[in-house]
């Protein structure tokens, strides 16, 4: 019972501390992410950076768009964003233009790819229907053959029958001789 209490009352003394973890925030998200070496590097670059300049890497990015627009101008830079300055529609320019070139690639390699892929199944089914083919054209070869044979076979039966009836009604007519001669003769 006592350990009971014990339990209970400091999770409700440490219940407090559970808001640190927001202290924590990209390592937290970055473990559930599995990207918790990318978050924390991230993090401690960020902090090292700001403790050296009194900057953040941010703050250091627009002082450089500032500097390299000193006129200020404004321009629309991509028709759904408002007028901004004029450096940061070049980065932003650059970057759309340099992945629509990755894309572009990645798009021509997948279809060379797939073109290759795609011919080269097609050259094996025609090799498969060739030999597909030379098999059925073979086994009605044989087929015919068979067939052929077993006419020849039936016709070679039946002339041989043709002429065993003939040697026989020869031989008939011989025995029938020499009885009829045997006979006379006696």
């Amino acid at each position: 019972m006592q350990k009971l209490l014990v339990l209970f009352s400091s999770i409700f003394l440490l219940a407090g501390c559970v808001e640190s973890m927001a202290l924590l925030g990209p390592a937290t998200s970055g473990a559930t992410n599995g990207k918790l070496v990318q978050s924390s590097l991230k993090s401690a670059v960020s902090y090292g950076v700001k403790k050296q300049t009194g900057k953040t890497p941010l703050q250091h990015a627009l002082a450089y768009a500032e500097e390299n627009n000193p006129t200020k101008k404004k321009e629309k830079c991509i028709s759904f964003i408002e007028k901004t300055n004029s450096e940061a529609c070049m980065i932003v320019k650059k970057k759309i233009a340099s992945t629509q070139d990755a894309l572009v690639k990645k798009i021509s390699t997948t279809k060379n790819t797939v073109v290759k892929k795609i011919s080269s199944t097609q050259n094996f089914i025609k090799k498969k229907k060739q030999v597909d083919l030379e098999k059925t054209v073979k086994n009605e070869k044989k087929a015919e053959y068979s067939i052929k044979l077993k006419k020849s076979a039936v016709e070679f039966a039946s002339v041989v029958r043709a002429k065993i009836k003939e040697y026989d009604a020869r031989w008939l007519d011989r025995i029938e001789q020499s009885r009829q001669s045997n006979h006379f003769n006696n």
